[in-house]
């Protein structure tokens, strides 16, 4: 629990150290909320079948996106002079997971009870709130993470930025294309 509340009060300092469970934690707790428990939510809310199969799949596409996000971080953080290995990396990006993780859960919900926030101002107001807040959330922990993680300043940071940038877009992309609802990155 200590480790936890590291990452959400002292990011920098959770990176350095590195705790590898908190890490994987948040990972399969985000992949998890956005392949099993939406389809769960679902089938109580509105006894809408799912596939367990689906589930599967994409729990395992939830996995290979974030493998595959964190190579790609790797590989941009070494062209452009970072030290840190991959397996640094995959262990490490994860402690990001947190707004994601919230993502999730707040997707999951508009989506199932959509007819809650349907044609309400005031509803989506707050969402929009929400949903902006955890974009910066997320962007604060990116740029942290390769400021002080990776190690990169200056003009190498703006164009690991710029690359990474184009990175998330495909992943995103792809995480769309395969049914992950919230996009694991």
């Amino acid at each position: 629990m200590r480790s936890f509340l590291e990452v959400l009060n002292h990011p920098v300092d959770a990176f350095r150290t590195g705790s590898k469970t908190v890490s994987w934690g948040l990972v399969t707790i985000t992949i998890l909320l956005n392949t099993v428990f939406e389809p769960i939510l679902r089938f109580f809310c509105s006894d809408n079948a799912h596939d367990i199969v689906n589930m599967l799949k994409l729990t395992v596409a939830g996995f290979a996106a974030y493998i595959v996000i964190c190579l790609a971080f790797w590989l941009i953080c070494k062209l452009f002079g970072s030290e840190s290995t991959l397996s640094a990396h995959i262990n490490t990006w994860g402690m990001t997971f947190v707004p994601t993780a919230v993502c999730s859960v707040v997707v999951a919900f508009t989506e199932v009870f959509f007819f809650i926030f349907w044609n309400s101002t005031i509803w989506g107001m707050l969402l929009n709130i929400v949903f902006v807040g955890i974009l910066i959330w997320k962007a604060i922990l990116f740029f942290l993470y390769l400021k002080d993680f990776a190690g990169l300043k200056g003009w190498r940071f703006i164009c690991a930025c710029a690359a990474m940038g184009v990175v998330i877009l495909v992943v995103v992309a792809l995480d769309g294309y395969v049914g992950l609802k919230t996009p694991i990155i």
